[in-house]
């Protein structure tokens, strides 16, 4: 394959993996703002465990507990977790992308060095 070609996937898999990095963030804000009630239902630990798992990013919100779900602050603080989770899941697109698809080198020609 040549170099072209295997940035090119390499690229493209970067941008489709922080494409999902970012909705895996943009789920969980959606979910968070559907299922909020006000008497508060009783924790799902599975779900919450997967969204952990899948988002990593998100414990990036524990120290902003106070923040109200709902509020334009709750929907900003979701957008930089998102951003964050995208470029987590982009860096991962890379690396996953270098092993999978190498460029053909070329055999460099041997160096001669002449005696000085």
């Amino acid at each position: 394959m040549d170099t072209i070609t295997a940035r090119r996937k390499r690229r493209r898999l970067a941008i489709c993996l922080g494409v999902l990095g970012f909705a895996m963030a943009g789920v969980i804000w959606a979910y968070s703002e559907l299922t909020d009630s006000s008497p508060p239902r009783p924790l799902n630990f599975p779900l919450w465990t997967i969204f952990m798992v899948l988002c990593p990013s998100s414990l990036l919100t524990i120290p902003l507990i106070d923040v109200e779900p709902g509020s334009i602050d709750f929907a900003f603080m979701w957008f930089v977790v998102g951003l964050v989770n995208a470029g987590f899941y982009a860096a991962i697109g890379l690396v996953l992308g270098r092993f999978r698809w190498k460029a053909d080198e070329e055999p460099h020609p041997p160096v001669s060095r002449s005696p000085a």
